[in-house]
């Protein structure tokens, strides 16, 4: 039987592994030693594990400077953290030495099963390649200054444009750039492409949504019923982005990847289209226009004549009220010219 000793990281990630087939394995920054540490609190010797005639393993210090810790053992969850001068090693044993920290297993100890690959991975193979992800993102630049274009009432500037594609490409580059950042932090996998086509895809999405809310509500002019199905498309865009982007830059287990691709969305959207619902009965003096451009060839329905809708205006737009007397006036009024108020029937 060997031994395995694993070098973690910061991160707790094997970065390097050794096997102690021998009677005696040291460690140290001296470049003599079976494990050569790059730890500046570590020092040229600092210990040596040694087997001993019963087959066991001893993990000496070898009066180092910063000394060795046991910081727990993986398997025996009742094994406290100590300093250590002299150590019985037991598979599942957690190390440190000076501040470089070990894992050791036997070799015998059996390994978990492989973790199938998820079947999107050949999907966010396809859209980390650079030339692509570039792609995406031009494009939902473009649609972006389009989608702007159709809906602007004056005179449309080129300063418009850059100004919009600008916000578009830098707003995308930095949600790509900040989850490449935690992806390099926690799992060391950058995967900035694939964040950024995951991004453009999204708001390409979106963008083509708005079209089509718009030639919707041209059509048959829904009102709230728009905002029901804006929140529903947000609702399928926004938790596929952040479940991806936590697939892909942390360690998150499967469910808890979920509950944070679905909560956190979710909430926020809910918390609009509540206000938006709870504002529905509020008067509002300016009436709700739209500027983008529109023509006949996307109206589905057939028009009204306009001498037809004038006709029947009446039966939108007439109020029948009722007169009310009022209280008498203030001392001095003529009882024969009290005054009425209009009240709009409900």
């Amino acid at each position: 039987m060997a031994l395995i000793i694993e070098e973690l990281n910061r991160a707790h990630r094997v970065q390097l592994r050794y096997r102690m087939d021998g009677d005696r394995f040291t460690l140290g920054r001296a470049y003599d030693n079976d494990a050569i540490l790059e730890d500046i609190h570590s020092d040229a010797y600092h210990a040596e594990i040694k087997r001993g005639e019963d087959g066991q393993y001893i993990l000496h210090d070898l009066n180092s400077v910063n000394g060795c810790q046991l910081l727990g053992n993986l398997k025996d969850k009742s094994v406290k953290p100590d300093t250590i001068a002299e150590h019985r090693i037991s598979s599942g044993d957690l190390l440190q030495c000076g501040k470089s920290r070990f894992r050791i297993f036997h070799t015998d100890d059996p390994v978990p099963e492989a973790t199938p690959l998820h079947s999107l991975e050949n999907l966010f193979s396809s859209l980390s390649h650079p030339l692509g992800a570039i792609l995406l993102l031009l494009c939902f630049g473009f649609a972006s200054v389009l989608m702007s274009y159709l809906g602007y009432a004056r005179t449309y500037e080129w300063t418009i444009a850059v100004n919009i594609l600008a916000t578009a490409i830098i707003g995308m580059v930095i949600y790509a750039g900040v989850w490449a950042f935690i992806g390099r932090v926690v799992r060391h996998e950058t995967h900035f492409f694939t964040h950024l086509s995951i991004a453009a895809i999204g708001a390409l999405t979106y963008t083509v949504w708005e079209w089509l809310r718009g030639l919707i509500n041209f059509n048959f002019s829904i009102g709230t019923t728009i905002q029901v199905l804006d929140f529903l498309v947000l609702a399928i865009i926004l938790p596929a982005m952040l479940w991806s982007a936590c697939y892909l830059a942390t360690n998150l287990a499967r469910g808890w990847r979920w509950t944070v691709a679905l909560t956190l969305p979710l909430a926020f959207l809910g918390l609009g289209l509540a206000e938006s619902i709870s504002n529905l009965d509020e008067f509002s003096e300016t009436p709700e226009i739209s500027t983008e451009l529109k023509y006949d060839n996307m109206l589905f329905r057939k028009p009204v004549p306009m001498q037809e809708f004038i006709g029947s205006s009446g039966d939108l737009f007439d109020i029948p009220i009722k007169k009310k007397d009022t209280e008498e006036g203030t001392e001095g009024s003529s009882s024969d010219n009290q005054s009425s108020t209009p009240e709009v029937e409900s």
